[in-house]
């Protein structure tokens, strides 16, 4: 079966869609046919290791952990049809050489890359290039257009809301919390008379963007329909469906109410510090696409009985977001939305 050969397939059914749907509130997802599996044995002694030692830095959480916890949620049912399409532009990692990795040491921020310029940059960049944010040497630097960034939820919303009805914004989420994609949807009956004619339009808005997929979810349980964009995105019909409410918590954790997160890395050596760079990068995609009912973004200050060394920064804007984390499990480098200034 495709879905089993292929694990990028795979993701297109596992995946949690997470929206704020206007009129019902934050909802999770997921038709992962193991939510619907029997339930496995709790590993022994699991809650006492959480309650009673410190906290380990906030990786990837298991997949198991993640379906525990959608399972001991109460069911929602979703009462419309909701079809989603995905915003995450094409990515092309970057050309620019590999940078210095920069720490402070006295953790007040998290560690940064400072990458060199390359020596034989051109004078003038190509038509595409203009339009795409290059800068252009003399001329003041400009903020590439949402159309044209990895980060197409803006114009996303927009072209669904230009044809009638509310917007739900959102992301699509690895099963194991470990890629987020923004994704935004509309209701089926709002978009267009006929559900073929809402899918349709739908699936025009997708193309435009460069989405390999619409997502229908709804009573009906999940659809996904490939735009030919993409031949790894599978055809799915009909997948049961479980939905829930979604509280109001950090969205890297894998269980709710664990509070806030911890970084992985840390300012000791140099792959502590690349490590804690990557880790940042995830959180800073995680809260361009998901609100945190924990730390909002901010830097909070390390608990008592935690260490105070890495202690959680700022979150980075989304036009200042360098790496990306794929659904494939790869990370890239990219060049910003817009370049520093």
């Amino acid at each position: 079966m495709l879905l089993e050969n292929e694990p990028l397939a795979a993701t297109w059914r596992d995946q949690l869609i997470e929206l704020d749907l206007p009129g019902v509130g934050p909802i999770a997802a997921s038709a992962d046919p193991a939510l619907f599996a029997d339930e496995p044995d709790a590993a022994p002694g699991d809650q006492e290791e959480l309650e009673y030692q410190r906290r380990e830095p906030t990786t990837p959480p298991e997949a198991e952990t993640v379906r525990a916890t959608l399972r001991d949620r109460r069911p929602l049912e979703l009462e419309h049809t909701w079809l989603v399409v995905p915003a995450l532009g094409p990515v092309l990692p970057t050309l620019s050489p590999e940078g210095t990795i920069v720490a402070d040491v006295s953790s007040g921020a998290a560690p940064f890359e400072v990458r060199a310029q390359p020596a034989d940059q051109p004078a003038r960049p190509s038509r595409e290039g203009m339009r795409a944010g290059a800068p252009v040497e003399g001329a003041p630097r400009r903020v590439r257009p949402p159309e044209l960034s990895w980060f197409r939820r803006p114009a996303v919303a927009a072209a669904l809301r230009r044809r009638g009805g509310p917007v739900a914004l959102g992301a699509l989420v690895g099963p194991r919390r470990d890629w987020f994609e923004p994704a935004a949807a509309a209701r089926e009956d709002l978009l267009a008379p006929h559900p073929d004619q809402a899918l349709e339009r739908a699936l025009l808005i997708a193309v435009d963007h460069g989405q390999g997929a619409v997502l229908r979810i709804g009573p009906g349980g999940l659809d996904v329909i490939p735009t030919g964009a993409d031949p790894r995105v599978p055809e799915i019909e009909g997948l049961d469906l479980l939905v829930t409410a979604r509280p109001a918590q950090c969205p890297l954790q894998g269980r709710d109410g664990a509070g806030p997160c911890r970084p992985h890395g840390g300012p000791w050596i140099q792959r502590a510090h690349a490590a804690q760079v990557d880790w940042e990068a995830r959180r800073s995609q995680a809260l361009a696409v998901q609100g945190c009912g924990v730390c909002f973004g901010e830097a909070l200050p390390p608990e008592p009985d935690q260490p105070q060394v890495p202690r959680l920064s700022h979150r980075s804007p989304v036009v200042e977001i360098s790496r990306l984390h794929l659904r494939d499990g790869e990370v890239v480098r990219i060049d910003p939305i817009a370049p520093p200034r």
